[in-house]
């Protein structure tokens, strides 16, 4: 009996840059058939290996080549770093290398977890992010890693990966409140502390049990937004629901009966601030809601005493903020609701009365905490950069929510338009920092009010579209204004530019 002759296929002897920091296995295109192996498919001018071509990457060898075989009983004077052979990175799953992309002339080494590096990078998610991202307690956040890196293995140093990749891209954009967190230390490439962090998360769902990994997704999900990655953040989203579900986290009834006060508070803000990211996506991608509020049985963190207002400004209006989302996820049912059901299903999925969103957000309004109404004006007595922040977010989800109501109850539409007319007055006046900080979340946020308004200039027979117009080229010049200092502004400042040239 004759055998086919099958040809063994081979190992590929080195990863790509991409396969090794991400930790997967680098696929090279099988020989003999219309693809080439790795090297040669790079000298064709080919996309590179498989697994690139999968995630859509550039498939690159830049990275320096280490050494093969048993590593030196020597001490290296270099490098502490093992030496890997090429099995090793097909097995494995590697961390990424400690390289520095742009601020040293070559590929030179340095230890990006670094306690001072480290020590450094969470003062800057505490001075910036931590108002609109608060994963975690504060004073969890500004001494549980004050003295050493944790055990790698640990959900801890996932979590610590992941807020230092949302740092480390906020500090590239200079985008923090206090100049002085960027002074006297060279803040690495975000791109190694995401790949470090995604190469902790474990192979099996049931392993994560720590709420630390339910911190970990959201951070990657935060950091994918400002990268502009989409597919990255529905991958992070999903696994966080996916932890939510197995160990029913939207129900307090199935928390621990032994958690403390302290801990159940800081799980419902964890639980609201996914909430919110959740329900802002989906606003701006116009992705399903995974996880309705009508579905959910977990209360506000409680409001404690405190000498500082503006302790008490902020808490107040998250949970303001929060409210805000929560009808924002009504509006977005009412104008996406299925308009072909079944006659036997209708009734359990009837809309609300137009006036309904309307109502509801003037009751919010006028029931808004006595300590946010001084907020909006310019001489207050919350002048720190957490309440500054805090207003921005109030007037901007509050005009989107606005907006949304009046679509749904097809109001006229000059009464959309003055209600533009009125933010853009507002948000005009924002300095450039906090634009900054809220980073791509709001430019979303903009770009989210021009279409709405695109869409309210058909009615009344046109007659608003020359004013609809030049609100959305407004729009379209206020967002590409930032792009120098927003990496998303660009792109949707020319979304926004095409759109206002449609409206006519």
């Amino acid at each position: 009996m004759q055998q086919a002759s099958i040809k063994k296929r081979q190992r590929a002897s080195r990863a790509c840059d991409f396969c090794h920091m991400r930790g997967l296995r680098c696929r090279w295109k099988t020989p003999g058939s219309s693809q080439s192996t790795l090297n040669d498919s790079r000298q064709a001018g080919s996309s590179g290996c498989l697994t690139c071509e999968d995630y859509g990457a550039e498939c690159t060898m830049k990275r320096p080549v280490q050494k093969r075989g048993r590593k030196s009983t020597a001490p290296n004077p270099r490098t502490t770093e093992n030496v890997h052979t090429s099995e090793d990175f097909d097995l494995q799953m590697p961390s990424p290398s400690t390289w520095l992309y742009g601020a040293l002339s070559s590929w030179e080494e340095i230890n990006f977890r670094s306690i001072d590096i480290v020590k450094r990078l969470v003062r800057i998610y505490h001075d910036t992010m931590y108002p609109n991202f608060p994963f975690l307690p504060e004073k969890d956040l500004l001494s549980r890693w004050d003295e050493s890196i944790p055990d790698p293995d640990s959900p801890s140093y996932m979590l610590l990966m992941a807020l230092c990749a949302v740092s480390s891209q906020t500090a590239s954009l200079n985008a923090v409140f206090d100049n002085s967190l960027l002074q006297g230390v060279v803040i690495p490439d975000s791109e190694n502390y995401f790949y470090e962090a995604t190469s902790k998360i474990p192979f099996r769902i049931v392993q994560c049990t720590d709420l630390d990994y339910l911190r970990s997704f959201g951070l990657l999900a935060v950091y994918s937004i400002q990268r502009g990655n989409h597919s990255d953040l529905h991958r992070y989203l999903a696994l966080y629901h996916a932890l939510v579900a197995q160990h029913g986290f939207h129900e307090e009834s199935r928390w621990p009966a032994d958690l403390s006060i302290s801990d159940i508070d800081d799980r419902r803000r964890l639980f609201w601030c996914m909430y919110r990211l959740e329900i802002h996506s989906a606003c701006i991608l116009g992705h399903v809601v995974r996880m309705p509020e009508s579905q959910v049985t977990v209360f506000y963190p409680r409001i404690t005493p405190s000498t500082e207002a503006d302790a008490q400004a902020w808490i107040s209006g998250w949970d303001y903020i929060t409210d805000l989302f929560r009808l924002l996820e009504y509006a977005i049912f009412c104008l996406r609701a299925c308009k072909s059901r079944k006659a036997v299903l209708a009734p359990f999925c009837d809309r609300p009365s137009p006036a309904t969103l309307l109502d509801a957000l003037a009751r919010l309004k006028a029931g808004k905490p006595r300590i946010l109404l001084g907020l909006a004006q310019d001489q207050n007595d919350f002048q720190s950069n957490r309440c500054r922040y805090l207003a921005v977010q109030i007037m901007c989800t509050e005009t989107l929510v606005n907006i949304m109501a009046l679509l749904y109850c097809q109001a006229p539409a000059d009464e959309m338009m003055n209600l533009v007319e009125e933010f853009l007055k507002e948000v005009t006046k924002v300095s450039l920092i906090l634009f900054k900080v809220s980073g791509s979340p709001l430019v979303h946020q903009l770009v989210g009010v021009g279409h709405m308004l695109h869409n309210a200039s058909q009615q009344d027979n046109g007659r608003f579209l020359g004013q609809a117009k030049r609100l959305i080229m407004n729009l379209s010049n206020l967002v590409k204004s930032l792009k120098d200092h927003i990496p998303s502004a660009a792109d949707s400042g020319d979304r926004l530019w095409k759109l206002a040239e449609g409206t006519s």
